[in-house]
């Protein structure tokens, strides 16, 4: 490893590096005590080291190891990053805060300084000195950004472990089949003791952000705690709170606010029913047409969920209904199919309908009859009727024809 420029540019200065050389060599002989004032005050003044498991005697070996280390830098007789990334990994290991870690070099800093100052006692040591100063505390800069970056490295590393630890535990209860304390896991997943729980399917798109983080915000400002775990494609949160988890008002607190699918369980208050909840979230999310956002609670369109549980049988009801319009231009198909749909919301109203529509109700009507002749099925007959309400769900669910920009919330109250 090449030596670092203040280094460099210290060893090639004359004079004035003979003079910063020999109080750096002298400083050596005399580490052990300094490291001891350093350790004392560090304890003294940091109740994190003061409360740590971390003793003494392998603080003041950090210390020290620090210390000649960086004075034989100064004499350009090592390079190594070795002892400041031992502190780091060494302090982020025992709990000791960033903060704490880049404070006790700063300290260490000014008492070398200091010592050094203490040792210049002729003109030709100071003015050496101080020539040194830049290469001086340009080391113990690098010191602690080593230091510093190996106790993020440790950190990172350890809440890596944790979270792959917490996804297999969530993924155990989720899939039905963790055993043991309940309680225990539930604790370790940061929900209350007691409480009610639904969970939520979100889909996972490339094209977009990770929208965890989003979610879990708005349901913390509801006071409901949750943990992630991608499952098959998808995310999936296990939510609770002591104060029992509303899926209606999950439901309706992130509505707008989501740019993906999300599917949301009725409530539960036992974990062993969490497979079933699982189930409930995944078929509210495909309640949703696969190109549309939103949020959608379980229940809430019984129709819709029996068509996206039996796909199959949805697009053999789909083809044997609305077939015929499959030989028609798309823009046309999509006419009629918005005319139909927009009948059924307004509840049969053909002027209601036009309204919506931007067209005369004798628009309207046409448009139904071709509906007619094409599916040979009419809707002032109420089975028939009902016949191509079930179709029409079943092409929006399958995202033909035409594919709206928002889904609307569907959430139902109803008790677990």
């Amino acid at each position: 490893m090449e030596r670092n420029e203040a280094t460099q540019s210290l060893s090639n200065s004359g004079g004035i590096v003979d003079g910063a050389r020999e109080l750096f060599s002298d400083m050596i002989d005399s580490v052990g005590e300094l490291s001891n004032n350093i350790v004392d005050q560090i304890i003294n003044g940091e109740n994190d080291y003061a409360g740590s498991v971390l003793g003494p005697g392998v603080l003041d070996g950090i210390v020290c190891d620090n210390l000649t280390a960086i004075l034989q830098c100064l004499l350009g007789r090592n390079d190594s990053l070795d002892a400041p990334r031992r502190a780091g990994r060494v302090k982020a290991e025992n709990g000791i805060p960033m903060a704490s870690l880049l404070h006790a070099y700063r300290l260490a800093g000014l008492h070398l300084w200091d010592a050094l100052m203490l040792k210049a006692t002729t003109p030709e040591h100071a003015t050496a000195l101080l020539t040194a100063s830049s290469a001086v505390w340009g080391i113990i800069d690098r010191y602690s950004s080593a230091a510093a970056e190996t106790y993020r490295e440790v950190v990172d590393e350890r809440e890596r472990k944790d979270q792959q630890s917490k996804n297999v535990m969530l993924l155990s209860i989720l899939e039905g089949d963790f055993s043991g304390d309940a309680g225990r896991e539930v604790r370790a997943l940061g929900f209350p003791h007691e409480a009610a729980f639904i969970v939520l399917a979100v889909e996972m798109r490339r094209s977009e952000a990770d929208p965890i983080s989003a979610i879990t915000a708005h349901l913390q400002k509801m006071g409901i705690s949750s943990a992630w775990a991608p499952w098959k494609g998808e995310y999936l949160g296990l939510l609770g709170s002591g104060a029992g988890a509303d899926a209606s008002a999950v439901a309706n607190a992130l509505a707008g606010t989501v740019r993906s699918r999300i599917g949301v369980s009725l409530p539960m208050h036992a974990l062993e029913s969490a497979p079933v909840s699982v189930r409930q979230a995944l078929l509210a999310m495909r309640c949703i047409a696969p190109a549309a956002v939103g949020v959608h609670l379980y229940g809430a369109a019984p129709i819709d969920t029996m068509l996206v549980a039996q796909p199959a049988y949805a697009a053999e009801l789909r083809d044997g209904v609305l077939g015929g319009l499959a030989d028609l231009d798309p823009d046309d198909a999509r006419v009629l199919l918005d005319t139909l749909e927009s009948w059924f919301t307004t509840d049969g109203s053909t002027a209601e309908c036009g309204k919506r529509l931007h067209c005369h109700r004798n628009t309207v009507l046409h448009r139904l009859g071709r509906i007619t002749e094409l599916t040979r099925r009419s809707v002032a007959k109420p089975v028939q009727a009902a016949e191509l309400f079930t179709a029409l769900r079943a092409v929006r669910l399958a995202g033909l024809w035409v594919t709206p920009v928002r889904a609307p919330v569907r959430a139902v109250r109803r008790s677990a």
